[in-house]
């Protein structure tokens, strides 16, 4: 079975000029975990995952959820949540764009491969999901573990079916 078979292929993707105002968008209004970032040709350039949204706009996240019982004994946490989750102001939302944010260090699966070896990249990469691109490397899907899973549940169902 080839990642074609089974790959997301409604992909919503902005281009690396993209706005920090159109990336949160893009993730709120498409109810989106990773977005895909391209160039003019549409080739992948990188993803923009909702680990670096936290990065970008919560930076203490993590360290309050881990406070967080801590916290609640002495009472703090509604002061800590106004200054962690404050955001950026309006100046520095206009000067972000998609290529300050995104992760440039993430490789595409090809369409064509197989997806076991694409399950294999998906686990090497430690990512929920890998870009797939064609032979000219424009953006043509999305792959997950979900998908793997679903096409290996699938054929274990209908292998059973034909026994």
């Amino acid at each position: 079975m080839k990642v074609k078979d089974v790959m997301r292929r409604n992909v919503i993707s902005l281009p690396q000029n993209g706005s920090l105002k159109e990336i949160v968008a893009a993730f709120i209004n498409n109810h989106i975990d990773c977005l895909p970032i391209v160039d003019a040709a549409e080739r992948v350039v990188g993803v923009i995952t909702v680990a670096d949204l936290i990065d970008v706009f919560f930076p203490r996240y993590h360290e309050l959820l881990r406070d967080m019982t801590v916290l609640q004994d002495k009472g703090q946490i509604a002061s800590l949540f106004d200054t962690s989750f404050a955001g950026l102001d309006r100046i520095q939302e206009q000067l972000i764009i998609a290529a300050d944010v995104m992760n440039s260090r993430l490789r595409c699966i090809y369409q064509d491969e197989s997806l076991l070896q694409a399950a294999s990249e998906l686990q090497a990469q430690s990512v929920p999901r890998l870009p797939v691109v064609d032979r000219d490397n424009k953006l043509v899907g999305l792959l997950s573990d979900f998908e793997v899973i679903l096409a290996m549940l699938h054929g274990s169902t209908a292998a059973r079916a034909n026994a």
